[in-house]
């Protein structure tokens, strides 16, 4: 039971952030965690260590125990013990294709010269994508996806999209190809699939290209000049919440990722459209009573989805400095409550939704990383009705 070594130990409020440039792992300790992490520093024997434990709290050698045990586990789970398993990095790059994907990749043929039927020219971040059509409809369906960035510029793209077309295998749908800077990319057998890859290509491509500490999933809002982030899994409601606080008045930023800029580590908007699953059809025509109408797209994980472009007025065109954190969670039965977050666990609960780092965390950025957060109002978001979590959250961003 001894410390890896060359860990490095940060104050956080009055509790502990305990982090690992050989592992990158990073972990927000409790008060009663805390202490116990010092007791090892000092080299503490386990009999040892549940005594001081018990003594310094009052409690019992078995609560004691307990908290030994689950501390030591955090601690062992993140590669922070020494002989115990060090976890696989995040990667450096952000949404990188998986294996399988490589491998329709490479089944591709080769792009090969066509006559484009029409062409759009799209920014997100700062990218500037130039994307071909072999045919007329295969624009059609893409605007409603990403038609919002398409942009009248006509400067030198920084991505060009080249989707060619031909007839599907039985005939009746147009099948597209999809080479990014003529590299393949991915095939749609029909046109409700063409969108979310096209989409899916501008994405990857634009976050990949800038600049960025810490690339999460999160929705992301704003209110009165102090962004909100809304970081949780999929299935958690995130971006039904998000919908519905944009619907209330906040600004807009994304429904989907955060990119933490370095040094200033304010959040970038991503003004994706907002894709709303058909689980989640009928309860989100209530803030888009258009909903309905909209095209259909099937993604390639099978789901059906609609995309709403996120309206004009509400799209934040600048960073913005972040002063709130929910973690919400949808609970079909349970009330809805807001519960403080202490910043430590905030921030692991953080770490669990990054997706990548742009470059490798040492001591100095990760120090930055506390100061950061220590600046910051966490909470966890527990909700069964929309109309109360908005309420929560537009009441306690309010109130600071």
């Amino acid at each position: 039971m001894t410390l890896r070594p060359g860990l490095a130990f940060f104050p956080l409020d009055d509790e502990l952030v305990v982090f690992s440039e050989a592992s990158q792992s990073l972990v927000g300790l409790n008060t009663i965690a805390a202490s116990i992490v010092r007791k090892l520093q000092d080299g503490l024997s386990g009999a040892e260590l549940i005594a001081a434990v018990a003594s310094e709290r009052g409690a019992a050698a078995g609560d004691a125990a307990d908290w030994v045990a689950s501390t030591l586990d955090a601690l062992g789970s993140q590669g922070l013990l020494a002989d115990g398993r060090t976890p696989a990095p995040l990667p450096m790059d952000s949404l990188e294709a998986d294996e399988s994907h490589a491998l329709i990749q490479a089944k591709m043929p080769p792009l090969r010269p066509f006559e484009p039927k029409a062409e759009g020219r799209y920014r997100l971040l700062g990218t500037c994508a130039l994307i071909r059509y072999g045919h007329r409809a295969q624009k059609r369906m893409v605007d409603t996806v990403i038609g919002h960035l398409e942009s009248g510029e006509d400067t030198a793209p920084t991505l060009i999209i080249d989707i060619p077309s031909a007839p599907s295998e039985d005939g009746k749908h147009i099948a597209s190809n999809i080479y990014c800077d003529g590299k393949p990319d991915a095939p749609a057998k029909r046109l409700s699939g063409l969108g979310p890859l096209v989409k899916s290509a501008l994405w990857v491509h634009a976050v990949n290209a800038y600049d960025f500490l810490l690339d999460l999933h999160a929705g992301v809002v704003e209110k009165n000049g102090s962004c909100v982030l809304l970081p949780a899994a999929a299935g958690s409601g995130k971006s039904s919440l998000t919908t519905a606080l944009a619907h209330s008045g906040f600004g807009y930023y994304s429904d989907e990722v955060a990119l933490i800029e370095r040094n200033t580590f304010q959040v970038s908007p991503v003004p994706l459209a907002i894709c709303i699953k058909s689980t989640g059809w009928d309860l989100m025509s209530r803030y888009y009573p258009e909903l309905e109408t909209l095209p259909i797209h099937r993604r390639d994980d099978g789901k059906l989805v609609r995309y709403v472009p996120p309206r004009a007025a509400n799209v934040q065109k600048a960073p913005g400095q972040v002063r709130h954190i929910f973690f919400p969670r949808y609970t079909k039965d349970e009330a809805t409550q807001l519960t403080p977050l202490s910043r430590s666990g905030a921030l692991a609960r953080l770490m669990d939704q990054c997706i990548a780092f742009r470059l490798r965390l040492d001591p100095a950025s990760v120090k930055e990383l506390v100061r950061w957060i220590a600046g910051i109002d966490c909470y966890a978001l527990n909700f069964s009705s929309l109309d109360e979590a908005v309420a929560l959250v537009d009441r306690t961003v309010s109130s600071r």
